[in-house]
């Protein structure tokens, strides 16, 4: 019975989600012990683990402490910002165009991978914000690469060539001269760069939310688990 008691409490505490093996053996002990009391008294084995085994999930709830809701979407946002930052530096210390070529599209991809598996292993619990989040960040990157589309996909002929500079914290300026143009003379244009600003703003906002909820929690939750 000693072992139908322990599987009892380690699946009630696992299905909480409490790993705890020291109160796994605590409570085991205790219903243990008030088990073969029961049998002492007169009780028969069914009534007896009945009686001791159901207030376990009462116990492992207790234990639990509430995961903050934002933590999806802040981590998503600290990712994009630091990719966002890793753009910056590979565009200051390197060839832009050749790097953000590679980055970017890898980025958009491996957002478009995070919310796949979001829709398999969240499938009972979705958030709107989570969603809203994601979205934020694949629309972000899908306009950057619109944006340098030109310069990735650049034709060179003889005598042309082009290149790309970056103006913190949102502008590319992107040059293009072609053979038939004066020498020397390139023609100009400005593009919008928003992955730096959006996924810092997506930061700190989300950073406010999940701050803001592990206070809530910690005031709700019983002296013990604080």
């Amino acid at each position: 019975m000693r072992e139908k008691i322990k599987k009892y409490v380690h699946e009630s505490l696992k299905n909480y989600g409490v790993g705890d093996r020291k109160l796994e053996k605590e409570l085991t002990d205790a219903c243990f012990d008030e088990y073969s009391m029961q049998i002492e008294n007169g009780a028969d084995a069914e009534t007896a683990f009945e009686f001791e085994v159901e207030n376990i999930d009462d116990i492992a709830k207790s234990k639990v402490t509430p995961k903050n809701k934002y933590k999806f979407a802040f981590c998503i946002s600290i990712a994009a910002f630091l990719v966002a930052c890793l753009e910056v530096l590979g565009s200051i210390m390197g060839d832009p165009k050749g790097f953000y070529s590679i980055v970017m599209p890898v980025a958009l991809v491996a957002t478009v991978i995070v919310a796949i598996v979001y829709l398999i292993v969240k499938r009972h619990s979705y958030r709107w914000f989570d969603f809203v989040i994601l979205g934020i960040v694949f629309i972000s990157w899908s306009v950057a690469i619109y944006q340098l589309l030109p310069a990735f996909l650049f034709n060179y002929t003889p005598g042309s060539s082009d290149k790309l500079e970056f103006i913190f914290p949102c502008i590319f300026k992107y040059s293009v001269h072609r053979d038939w143009m004066a020498e020397g003379e390139f023609a100009t244009s400005v593009r919008f760069y928003p992955d730096f600003l959006v996924s810092f703003a997506s930061v700190v906002t989300t950073l406010v939310l999940y701050i803001r909820q592990n206070v809530i929690t910690v005031r709700v939750l019983p002296k013990e688990q604080r």
